[in-house]
């Protein structure tokens, strides 16, 4: 999800999904507040980058067995 911040009002946009809204919600703020201008401090807050280190063990197990329960269903229908 992706933010838009600006320091000088001290405010950040509700969270959108895409770069375009993020983009259509930092043109309203600038129009409505600053003249069009580019306010002083401004952020785009970007979602973290994913990494695979991140997910949780639990889901590591079950994806696991997920996948030999495939491979078992397979072998038995191939052989």
């Amino acid at each position: 999800m992706y933010a838009y911040r600006c320091e000088q009002c001290r405010t950040t946009s509700p969270a959108v999904v895409t770069r375009h809204g993020l983009n259509e919600e930092r043109a309203k703020h600038r129009h409505l507040f600053h003249g069009g201008h580019v306010p002083d401090g401004e952020q785009v807050m970007e979602p973290d980058k994913f990494n695979v280190f991140d997910v949780p063990r639990e889901q590591w197990i079950v994806g696991t067995l997920m996948i030999g329960v495939i491979v078992v269903g397979l072998l038995a229908r191939f052989l």
